[in-house]
C-alpha cells in the first residue's frame, strides 16, 4: 500500500516529539500492512509497553479489529493516541487512556463533492459521468461523495470501484479500463475522483497513457485527497487532468496528537476525538466551505 501522506506525517510527528525531547520509535509489521500483521506486533508491544512514554497507531481493518484494539488499550497503562483512523465511532467507546487525532473522512468527501459540483456546473455540464477509485478503508470519504454529488447533480452517474487499495499502479489499471470501455462505446468520463492522492497520480499515468494511444479524454478532471508533495507539484506544474486535492494537514494533525498524547501521560482532559478541518488545493478554485466539524464528538 502507497501513502505518501503517511511518512509525511511520520515526518511531522517527529519534529513536534523532538520539541518535547521525545524520541519516535516506529513499528511497522514485517509482512504485511494489514489488521492481522497489525494485532501480532502489538500484541508483542504490549509485553514491552513499560519502555513507552505512550504510543500513536494508525489502525488497519478498523471495523473488523475494534474489540481487539480496545483490548490493546486497556491492557496499557501508557495514553494511545489514534492517527488517521478512528477504530471507535463514538466518544463513548474508547478506552480511558485512548483518544483519536485526524481529518473526518465524511468532510473529505463532501468537500470534494462540492467542488466537483461547481467545477461541473462551470462546465455547463448537467449529466456528467464520473468514477470514484477508492478504497475499502476510508469509505466515509467515497459514500458522502456521492451522497453530496447527488444531491448537487441529480443526473449525474456516479460509479464506485473500491478495489484502489490506496494503490498507484492499481488505480491507473481501474482508470485505463473504465476510459477504454466508455471510449468503445462512444462516451465520456467527466471527472476521476480517487480517495488518496496516490491513485489520483495513477489516474494521470492511465490518462496520459492513453493520450498518447490517440484515444482522448475531453476535459477530464482528476481529483484526489491528501494534499502530497506530489500531488501539489504536480497540479502546479499544469500539462495535466489533475486539477485539485484535499489537504490533510499532516503537521497539524502531529501537532495535536503529540499534544493529546502529552495531555493524556499527565492525566490532564482531553477532547477524545479531534477532527482537523481539511481544505482544498489550491484555493483559488474551492467550492462553497464545509462547514467546521470542530474537535470532539
Amino acid at each position: 500500500m502507497q501513502k505518501h501522506w503517511v511518512a509525511e506525517l511520520l515526518e511531522n510527528l517527529t519534529r513536534a516529539l523532538d520539541r518535547h525531547g521525545v524520541d519516535l520509535v516506529l513499528k511497522i509489521p514485517p509482512y504485511e500492512y494489514g489488521g492481522h500483521g497489525q494485532l501480532q506486533q502489538l500484541a508483542e508491544l504490549r509485553r514491552n509497553s513499560r519502555a513507552f512514554l505512550g504510543g500513536f497507531v494508525m489502525a488497519a481493518d478498523c471495523a473488523v479489529n475494534q474489540v481487539e484494539l480496545d483490548r490493546f488499550c486497556r491492557s496499557l497503562r501508557i495514553p494511545i493516541v489514534f492517527v488517521d483512523s478512528s477504530p471507535f465511532e463514538h466518544v463513548r467507546d474508547f478506552p480511558p487512556n485512548a483518544a483519536f487525532v485526524g481529518c473526518e473522512d465524511a468532510e473529505i468527501g463532501t468537500r470534494s463533492a462540492e467542488w466537483v459540483a461547481k467545477t461541473l456546473r462551470d462546465q455547463g455540464l448537467l449529466s456528467p459521468n464520473v468514477l470514484v477509485v477508492a478504497s475499502t478503508e476510508h469509505s466515509d470519504r467515497q459514500n458522502s461523495f456521492a451522497a453530496r454529488l447527488r444531491a448537487e447533480v441529480a443526473s449525474a452517474e456516479i460509479t464506485i470501484n473500491d478495489q484502489g487499495r490506496f494503490d498507484r499502479g492499481r488505480s491507473a489499471g481501474i482508470v485505463s479500463q473504465t476510459l477504454q470501455e466508455a471510449y468503445r462505446k462512444g462516451s465520456t468520463v467527466h471527472v476521476v475522483f480517487c480517495t488518496n492522492d496516490e491513485m489520483a497520480l495513477g489516474a494521470v499515468d492511465a490518462v496520459q497513457k492513453r493520450a498518447a494511444a490517440g484515444e482522448g479524454t475531453g476535459d477530464l478532471v482528476i481529483v484526489g485527497v491528501d494534499g502530497t508533495r506530489e500531488a501539489i507539484a504536480t497540479i502546479d506544474a499544469g500539462g495535466t487532468r489533475f486539477r485539485s486535492t484535499v489537504v490533510q494537514e499532516s503537521g497539524r494533525v502531529a501537532e495535536v496528537a503529540v499534544s493529546t498524547l502529552l495531555k493524556l501521560r499527565a492525566h490532564e482532559p482531553v477532547e477524545v476525538k479531534t477532527f482537523i478541518p481539511t481544505t482544498m488545493y489550491p484555493l483559488g478554485n474551492a467550492s462553497s466551505a464545509v462547514s467546521g466539524l470542530g474537535d470532539a464528538r
